[in-house]
């Protein structure tokens, strides 16, 4: 044996100091190799006194007599160095001994408490499905590195447990969650650029990501893909965002009329997963979309439907008569509400069934009307053509929502219109053209009400003032009442019923529902980023968090829990998981362990048969010596 020097740079200061080491050397193989035996910290003695201590040292491990013990400075030091030595080595079979009796040990009680709580139950739900939809071999078969998948991974469970922001995202991942411990990756500390740039990567390879997400759905929960819902909805911008080419003023969803707008189209199929997303500018009409998606659709049709083509459903937004006839070029069936006003071709039969649902005394249906629910609060009649049929539809909810706001609109109305003309017969306002401005205003304001009504501004003799406002209803605002509550659904799906008609068109709902978790639940508004990438990734990223939350709310109602994820989120935030901080007389042990789940806990965990698959850590962290 004999002592080594070690040399040692302080990172902070740049100085260099040296420690000592007594080392033996052994062969392993062909080759000599060195091991530590004792750690002698800094020694300050000349290279032959080094080999005396060296000499010493290796007697005494060895229970050898030594034939020097002149110097008896050395040999104190010798005999410090042992003393050391077999403490500390005494300290650590102490610690093994008290190991070895199942970790019982006397604690001061206290000096227990808790540190670093961390939420726990959304993460459990969310890591697991994660995992069952294999989002880390889809995102390792576009090519992302194991640090790239969980960062990825941070991104979108971070939107679906804490909406918001990829800042935001970023915080909560370092302060909040218990997801760090989830990852196979450690990215724990690792700066805010990395998300934004992994976000930017999940873009780059969107189609991939959404063909592959779209093949793993169909095979996990058996699914046959034959209607596709599409429509499109669209969302502001915190900021002027004036380099951004997507931020464009337009029709705002949310009336958000004084903020630059970005619009996400969707396709999702009948059981409310995404198909496939779109961006366009916030000013892109709806109409005009549909082209591009179904040159998408056509593009991958295979890998979503086989060679079968899918039904396609929508809201009379999108449907204008060019795009029907775009549909019906492409030979792809359909289920719409057009543009065109249909409901006056068929007043009479409309008029017939609101007088049955309007009467108290309901004995027979009209004829050849069906109930399309149970309760039948929504009637339907099927009128069969050549090509297409017609599906009159007749819903008492719907009428008494088109008429209470109908009655708000007019009641409005009404008021501006009388207050103007309070002010003319005051004489604040007498101006033909002042009068005919506010008139003006008014018309644009209501124009639902206002062409229900003739408003006339009469003129005095010489021409140069008004001598009265009148406004009048017209009849057709009866009719109009007549017809609230009622539509026409067109279909080339002729072999359907009628309430199978009006089913299938109902499906938009799950499309709406997309729409109202993006932006309720999954953080898409306000946008805050300033260019057309960190834009697209953003929504992307919300886009691809639905899929987490439809696998949930999908796997919930296999089981005949109809709850949302917002709900389950809010009963699973009160399980976490903490540092638990205990000394006994010679140590601390910090002991990280999940809390034991409650009963409304065990009931989501065993309906979706997940497991928390964090292990109890214990770490000594401190000795008194």
């Amino acid at each position: 044996m004999y002592i080594r020097e070690y040399k040692t740079k302080n990172k902070k200061t740049k100085s260099s100091y040296g420690t000592h080491r007594l080392v033996e050397a052994y062969r392993d193989g062909s080759k000599v190799r060195q091991r530590i035996i004792m750690h002698l910290g800094t020694l300050d003695l000349p290279k032959a006194q080094l080999k005396e201590l060296a000499y010493l040292l290796t007697c005494r491990i060895s229970g050898q007599m030594s034939i020097i013990e002149e110097n008896n400075e050395l040999t104190e030091l010798a005999d410090s160095l042992m003393q050391h030595h077999n403490f500390k080595d005494k300290k650590r079979e102490e610690i093994i001994t008290e190991q070895s009796r199942e970790d019982l040990i006397p604690v001061n009680l206290d000096t227990v408490s808790t540190a670093a709580s961390r939420t726990l139950g959304p993460e459990i739900v969310a890591n697991t499905m994660w995992e069952r939809l294999g989002m880390d071999e889809i995102l390792k078969e576009c090519r992302f590195q194991p640090k790239q998948v969980s960062i990825a991974k941070a991104l979108i469970l971070g939107r679906l447990i804490s909406p918001g922001s990829e800042l935001k995202t970023w915080r909560w991942f370092n302060n909040t969650t218990s997801l760090t411990e989830m990852m196979d990756y450690d990215i724990k500390d690792i700066g805010k650029d990395a998300f934004y740039e992994t976000g930017d990567l999940l873009l780059e390879h969107k189609k991939q990501i959404e063909l592959l997400l779209s093949e793993r759905e169909k095979i996990m929960f058996m699914l046959e893909k034959r209607v596709f819902l599409y429509d499109l909805t669209n969302t502001y911008f915190e900021g002027s965002a004036k380099n951004n080419s997507d931020a464009k003023f337009g029709v705002s969803k949310e009336n958000r009329y004084d903020c630059p707008l970005v619009a996400l189209a969707v396709m999702v199929d009948e059981h409310g997963f995404p198909v496939f997303s779109q961006i366009y500018p916030g000013n892109k009409s709806e109409p005009q979309t549909l082209p591009e998606v179904l040159d998408r659709l056509e593009t991958d049709i295979k890998a979503y439907t086989g060679s079968q083509k899918p039904v396609l459903v929508m809201d009379r937004g999108i449907a204008t008569a060019n795009n029907i006839e775009i549909i019906r070029q492409r030979q792809y069936d359909y289920t719409l509400v057009s543009r065109k006003k249909n409901e006056n071709k068929y007043k009479d039969d409309f008029t017939t069934v609101k007088q049955y649902m309007d009467s108290e005394d309901k004995v027979e249906i009209p004829d050849d009307w069906e109930k399309a629910d149970k309760p039948g609060n929504v009637l339907v009649k099927k009128i069969s053509g050549q090509d297409t049929c017609n599906l009159l539809v007749a819903s008492s909810g719907r009428c008494m929502k088109e008429r209470s706001m109908d009655s708000l609109k007019e009641q409005r109305f009404l008021e501006d219109i009388s207050r103007l003309h309070a002010s003319f017969k005051k004489g604040n306002i007498l101006i033909p053209g002042k009068i005919c401005e506010r008139v003006g205003r008014i018309r644009q304001k209501y124009p639902s009400i206002c062409k229900y009504y003739d408003i006339e501004v009469k003129l005095s003799e010489d021409q140069k003032k008004v001598a009265e406002i009148c406004w009048d209803k017209k009849t057709s605002r009866e009719q109009r009442n007549i017809l609230s509550g009622c539509y026409v659904i067109e279909t080339t799906q002729q072999h359907l019923t009628g309430p199978e008609i009006w089913e299938q068109y109902m499906l938009l709902n799950r499309v709406e529902s997309v729409f109202k978790d993006l932006k309720s639940e999954l953080g898409m508004r306000p946008v805050y980023h300033q260019t057309d990438k960190r834009t697209e990734s953003h929504l992307f990223i919300g886009v691809l968090a639905y899929h987490i939350l439809n696998v949930i709310e999908t796997a919930l109602k296999a089981k005949r829990d109809t709850r949302e994820w917002k709900t389950i989120k809010e009963v699973l935030n009160t399980h976490v998981r903490n540092t638990v901080v205990m000394s006994g007389k010679d140590m601390t042990w910090h002991i990280r362990v999940s809390g034991t789940p409650e009963s409304q806990h065990l009931e989501i965990y065993n309906a979706l048969k997940v497991k928390d698959p964090l292990k109890r850590n214990k770490q000594n962290v401190h000795l008194r010596l």
